[in-house]
């Protein structure tokens, strides 16, 4: 039979909530008292009981991501998947749970979850400019951090990647190489229509690079599969037929860059240049080595759980902007176009 935490009052001769209090490192008791209690939890083997102390004290020790997925295929990426990772480890190292909701919600159902207790708080990713789960939110003074941004952030808590400034050095990088005519690969037409942060400010970083080199405007809104973004830019090339480098933004849209290239005759970099940008770490895995902007998921996942748990156990948490700057790191999928075959 376990030993209670009853059986472990009675033998140091101290009440219950004494016990309670030293097992959980609250102020009230005495040092020695604390010790001497410290030594019976462990000469007995008391193991608290995390349900029963959660209930008690209203709280559930559990965070949870929201994660609306445009295809359930997509947590198969492993660009996604770091970022579900990455705030599991980062709940992991403050000792709560993690639950992972990846089916759409509406204001109703997302009010259940908050009420029902199954998280103190909530990571929201997939995140829109004018997102409605954030005014819900708001409403019912429940705790979140975004990974992605609204339009008006204001008293919001987020961590982005710089998209924007991003796509521009992607663009400055082949410019500096000679290259005039670059073909833009983004996200699918689906994520600018639901006004979604990476679509919507690639875009704009885009804009802002064809204006600021003065170049022709070849963008293309691409499937995330593989197949279909391959599809995709096939077609462009052929369309193209003076394009010669590629920005592609996301890891799949990439290998099906290059997968479009071969598929031709071609070889990158030999006859095309290209940058990925927000791709995950695994872009150094991809043949040839890819020059890319990195967004690291994991990485940012963690920072996001972090955040979150500092909010909750903070009696006035301080307003959290975090805005990744990109940082080019060139490998061997680019080259100046002089020296195209």
């Amino acid at each position: 039979m376990s030993v209670t935490l009853d059986d472990v009052a009675k033998k140091a001769g101290v009440s219950p909530k004494t016990v309670s209090r030293a097992v959980n490192g609250e102020k009230g008791i005495s040092e020695a008292t604390r010790q001497e209690i410290l030594r019976i939890v462990e000469e007995m083997d008391y193991v608290p009981h995390t349900q029963a102390q959660n209930l008690a004290s209203g709280k559930t020790h559990s965070i949870a991501l929201h994660y609306p997925l445009s295809s359930p295929k997509l947590l198969s990426e492993r660009l996604e998947m770091n970022f579900v990772t990455g705030i599991a480890e980062g709940a992991a190292q403050a000792n709560y749970y993690f639950t992972l909701f990846t089916g759409d919600l509406d204001p109703r159902e997302l009010t259940r979850i908050c009420r029902a207790s199954i998280a103190d708080g909530l990571i929201l990713m997939q995140v829109s400019l004018d997102d409605w789960r954030v005014e819900t939110l708001n409403k019912l003074h429940f705790p979140f951090v975004m990974i992605g941004r609204c339009q008006d952030n204001e008293n919001l808590d987020y961590i982005d990647f710089d998209f924007e400034n991003a796509v521009v050095q992607a663009y400055a990088h082949l410019v500096e190489l000679g290259h005039e005519k670059i073909g833009f690969f983004t996200y699918p037409a689906s994520w600018h229509k639901a006004n979604l942060g990476p679509a919507i400010r690639s875009h704009l970083g885009f804009q802002a690079a064809v204006s600021e080199f003065n170049l022709e405007p070849i963008y293309y809104e691409s499937s995330l599969a593989v197949e279909g973004s391959r599809a995709c830019i096939k077609a462009a090339i052929e369309e193209h037929p003076q394009m010669t480098a590629i920005v592609a933004v996301h890891n799949s849209v990439a290998v099906g860059a290059i997968n479009a290239v071969q598929s031709l005759g071609k070889q990158i970099p030999e006859d095309y240049s290209l940058v990925g940008v927000a791709l995950g770490r695994e872009s150094d895995l991809i043949i040839p080595p890819l020059t890319s902007i990195p967004w690291e998921g994991d990485e940012i996942g963690e920072m996001a759980a972090r955040i979150l748990i500092d909010k909750l156990n903070t009696k006035k948490p301080k307003i959290t902007h975090i805005l990744l700057p990109p940082k080019m790191e060139v490998r061997k999928s680019t080259r100046p176009r002089e020296l195209r075959r």
